[in-house]
């Protein structure tokens, strides 16, 4: 009996992964809840009151709860980059956050959120600043490149490209041949274009990953980047005091850096999206309503694409 007993949790995967029932999305091997984001999404149109309604007409409920979903993945990750990097954010530095925004109901007027949730955003926000702070100054990538002027060219490439260097090179040699734009042995320092940096999923992936994306401002005019990440540096942080000048806008491109780089995470642990939210942009690390409509793709060292 106990034996059967013991081959049936084998079976079912018992105590080895987190349950997708129930959940709303697994990042490594913690669950979020579906009641989670059912409880934010009520929570929003419950203080907006005309929120609901606009987006009944609009046909927008279910963008409102793929926001809220992808957000608290986002939030997940963060948790898991802090803990593994040791980083830390104190309730003074959330207070004092939510009192430069102006209190709890102008931090989160126009958001997908209440004021009931600031902190909770706020700590998540700041932990991904000192993500971004950690590594602005510290943190370069090496890739060999081609370009594609279609989604369907650029999944092509990249998946040529995935298959490893030797494919990723010959590819290149005949798309130079042909005049395209292509490359190998790019280098980029973030700390050279910090604005760059923020927009990029390139600082975001393991050596061997294949990353393809519309350049930026290019999504609609169909200029693809299809790029292999042959090399990824990054300090220890301790260079911090290094990190180049960025005036006024310091604080939202480590942020937004930061953000980016939760991207490293993602990959590293995995995140499975439940299909009632769509499915996961490992790019833009957010939700889109089916597979099509991503900003593009990653595929790691070793992995197919569907």
């Amino acid at each position: 009996m106990i034996v059967a007993l013991l081959a049936a949790c084998l079976l079912a995967g018992c105590g080895s992964q987190p349950s997708r029932v129930g959940s709303a999305a697994l990042v490594g091997d913690q669950a979020i809840p579906v009641s989670t984001v059912e409880q934010r999404f009520e929570a929003v149109v419950r203080d907006r009151p005309r929120l609901r309604e606009q987006l009944e007409q609009q046909g927008r409920e279910d963008e409102l709860a793929r926001q809220i979903a992808a957000f608290t993945v986002r939030q997940k990750l963060a948790d898991v980059a802090a803990g593994r990097q040791n980083l830390h954010v104190s309730e003074q530095e959330v207070t004092e956050w939510v009192q430069q925004q102006g209190g709890p109901e102008a931090a989160t007027e126009g958001t997908i959120f209440t004021p009931a949730e600031v902190r909770s955003v706020a700590r998540s926000l700041l932990l991904m600043r000192e993500l971004g702070s950690k590594h602005l100054s510290n943190t370069s990538v090496v890739f060999d490149y081609t370009s594609a002027t279609s989604r369907a060219e650029a999944k092509r490439k990249a998946q040529r490209m995935a298959r490893g260097p030797e494919q990723a090179a010959e590819l290149i040699r005949e798309d130079k041949a042909a005049g395209g734009s292509a490359g190998s042995g790019r280098e980029l320092s973030a700390a050279n274009s910090p604005s760059f940096a923020a927009r990029t999923p390139l600082f975001a992936a393991e050596p061997g990953t294949v990353l393809a994306f519309p350049g930026p401002g290019q999504r609609s005019a169909g200029q693809w980047l299809v790029a292999r990440i042959t090399e990824r540096h990054t300090g220890n942080g301790e260079g911090q005091s290094d990190t180049p000048s960025l005036g006024r806008q310091g604080a939202q491109l480590t942020q937004a850096f930061g953000a980016r780089l939760l991207g490293l995470t993602a990959q590293r642990v995995g995140v499975e999206l439940s299909p009632r939210y769509g499915v996961w942009d490992p790019l833009e690390l957010t939700a889109a309503p089916e597979k099509g409509q991503t900003t593009g793709f990653r595929i790691p060292e070793g992995s197919s694409l569907s």
